[in-house]
């Protein structure tokens, strides 16, 4: 009763978090997408969306429609941003999904992981945070193991 594969899980973030390398290292996808123009569906109804349905609030309601039917949103927070980019609440608008914080390029020469804590903090997203590199296999494996560990069961 293992489910080994990512299932119903969107990946959201600013223009330039590493949704997509992080989506590429989890699912072990060797494409180079290059930028996300519009959402991309992998296999599994993993879900990688473009940064500007987080940061274009015109675009809000797009990603309110590409998330509505799974059942875990990943919110990728790069750790240099300065701001958090999206709209309070919004990731909170469907009850009953799993939110999970995972704080990206913490290898950056200008990361600041405290300050990313902080923003996550004051917005809402609960803990645990997962901080990542896409050059840290042991920190995508355990991102991948928590979200692995939400997913229901399935019987073999």
């Amino acid at each position: 009763m293992k489910n080994k594969n990512l299932d119903s899980v969107v990946f959201v973030g600013e223009v330039d978090a590493g949704k997509s390398a992080l989506v590429d290292q989890l699912i072990s996808q060797d494409a180079n997408t290059g930028k996300t123009q519009a959402p991309i569906y992998y296999p599994g109804k993993v879900i990688d969306t473009p940064g500007e349905f987080i940061v274009n609030r015109a675009l809000n309601g797009a990603l309110l429609t590409t998330i509505c039917n799974v059942k875990t949103i990943v919110l990728v927070h790069p750790a240099d941003a300065k701001n958090f980019s999206s709209s309070s609440g919004l990731l909170r608008v469907y009850p009953n999904k799993n939110i999970v914080g995972v704080i990206s390029k913490v290898d950056a020469s200008n990361a600041d992981v405290d300050r990313a804590v902080k923003l996550l903090r004051q917005n809402g997203i609960p803990e645990p945070y997962f901080k990542t590199s896409i050059f840290d296999q042991a920190s995508i494996d355990r991102l991948s193991h928590y979200l692995l560990s939400l997913q229901q069961p399935v019987l073999e």
